[in-house]
């Protein structure tokens, strides 16, 4: 069996390591967010707004569909593989790798058959007639598509090929992007499905060829052994599969309830701009996080030290990159919703900036989030996610009955900061989560500066007076941070 040594260890938990990886990744969301912007820009020229009503109609059932045929594997297989690297028994890496992809392709052929089965049903939903039937028909392979392409690209994170696996990403959205705009062009609104088609072919493909050279192409056969030892990773992926129903009960009940409670649909277009605000953006960040941290904590969890060196780490990353972020964007808030929506949704201003806390707590409890994860412990993660979803619905209703937009912002922060409190208890006795010295103390400063700024945009009028609050919140913040990596390159 292969074994690291210490100074390896340590070396896979440095700042380096995990600002190198952090940063490689969050470069490529970037990239993939400039690819998706053109991309809609050329829509919008080529295939009219009508045609982009179509196109998100046609994205959002293809998610749909996927999301309920493909059993969360993307993400549980993962934690499957990283482990066995871990090991580094190359044979049972191979045997499992196997067993992933040929699961990922009983689940695209589910999805292929279900997107065929179903499309008559989605035509009458969508036209109110079959007459779009053959359309759904035609996006079906699409689903299948995409679920093997997760499936590949599970495997390129459990081997911790971050690098190929970029490559991988920025190539598919640049492929996508070649693919869209001269079909939009030659055939406008009748292209969107060729879009749709070439585009996820591409995007398999280009994982494909990126994943055979570490790992090879192979299946294996299908019988009694085989639905034996696929058991545990259909389990944790269905777990997370039903944690993202939830989730997504969990937003359609809110919205329904707070439509009773508002005064008219303008209002919720508001709540949902201001969530849409607090959440999406900030979210690249994390995104980079999961692509490497997830596997590494998955082949960590047996290791004590060490993983308790990699969730306090990656907190410290993420809270040093957070809040700056978080008070530039309160700042400039003004500026970027006329840019990001229009002048119509300045009122959100006060939901955004009670609720960018929601950010800054997601950042402090999701390295320790993922332990259930790498544990493969699927019911405490549903158990937990479920939990929290329920205190999400009472906070922001209640918040929204005493304080309207702005209390629901502030509703918000704080189911997150029931989810930040959960985790370190529950976590705490379950997994003996333990943090290094510095991180609760860091995380407190930088929380400190961030309330500060926030306060200053949500009260202060003059907009000099809230500059420079925020100025010197920011200035401090980055002061923090670098007193701590001081402190700890100087230990080592």
């Amino acid at each position: 069996m292969k074994m690291e040594s210490k100074e390896q260890k340590v070396q896979e938990s440095s700042y380096k390591r995990i600002f190198s990886s952090t940063g490689l990744m969050g470069a490529v969301q970037l990239l993939t967010m400039l690819a998706a912007i053109l991309r809609s820009k050329a829509a919008a020229t080529f295939i009219r707004s009508a045609g982009m009503a179509v196109n998100d109609l046609f994205s959002r059932n293809i998610a749909l569909i996927g999301s309920i045929s493909n059993l969360g594997l993307g993400f549980s297989a993962v934690q499957r593989i990283a482990k066995l690297h871990e090991n580094g028994d190359a044979a049972q890496l191979i045997d499992e790798a196997r067993n992933v992809r040929t699961w990922v392709a009983v689940t695209a052929l589910g999805g292929l058959l279900l997107g065929l089965l179903g499309s008559p049903a989605l035509s009458y939903i969508m036209a109110g007639d079959l007459s779009v039937t053959l359309h759904f028909c035609l996006l079906a392979p699409v689903v299948a598509f995409t679920t093997l392409t997760g499936g590949e690209i599970a495997i390129l994170k459990g081997l911790h090929q971050l690098k190929r696996l970029a490559f991988t990403t920025a190539a598919s959205a640049v492929a996508t992007l070649a693919i869209a705009v001269p079909i939009y062009w030659w055939l406008g609104f009748s292209g969107i499905i060729p879009v749709l088609f070439f585009s996820t072919l591409a995007t398999l493909l280009l994982h494909l060829l990126a994943t055979h050279r570490p790992m090879p192409y192979r299946l294996r056969r299908i019988n009694r052994a085989f639905v034996r030892d696929g058991k545990p990773l259909v389990y944790l992926g269905l777990s997370y599969v039903m944690a993202g129903v939830v989730a997504t009960a969990t937003e359609l009940v809110l919205r329904t309830v707070l439509k009773f409670q508002m005064q008219s649909w303008e209002e919720l277009g508001f709540y949902a701009a201001g969530f849409t605000l607090i959440v999406s953006y900030a979210q690249l960040v994390f995104v980079a996080m999961d692509a490497d941290f997830f596997p590494r904590l998955s082949a960590a969890v047996r290791d004590l030290d060490r993983m308790q060196r990699l969730v306090s780490r990656q907190t410290n990353v993420l809270v040093m990159l957070m809040t700056p972020l978080l008070i530039l964007f309160a700042l400039l808030l003004p500026v970027i919703i006329p840019i990001l929506l229009t002048e119509e949704f300045l009122p959100v201003i006060p939901m955004v900036v009670c609720g960018l806390s929601f950010m800054f707590f997601k950042a402090v409890y999701s390295p320790a989030a993922y332990l259930s994860l790498a544990n493969a412990d699927s019911k405490l993660y549903f158990v937990m996610e479920t939990a929290y979803n329920v205190v999400l619905i009472i906070c922001v209703l209640c918040g929204y009955t005493l304080g309207g937009l702005a209390g629901a912002g502030l509703g918000l922060s704080a189911a997150n900061f029931y989810d930040l409190v959960a985790i370190t208890v529950v976590y705490r006795r379950r997994y003996a989560l333990r943090y290094e010295v510095a991180t609760p103390a860091f995380c407190l400063a930088q929380f400190l500066c961030l309330a500060a700024a926030l306060v200053a945009c949500y009260v202060a009028q003059p907009l000099t007076w809230r500059i420079a609050v925020c100025a010197v919140s920011i200035l401090f913040s980055v002061s923090i941070s670098l007193f701590l990596l001081r402190r700890r390159s100087q230990s080592h």
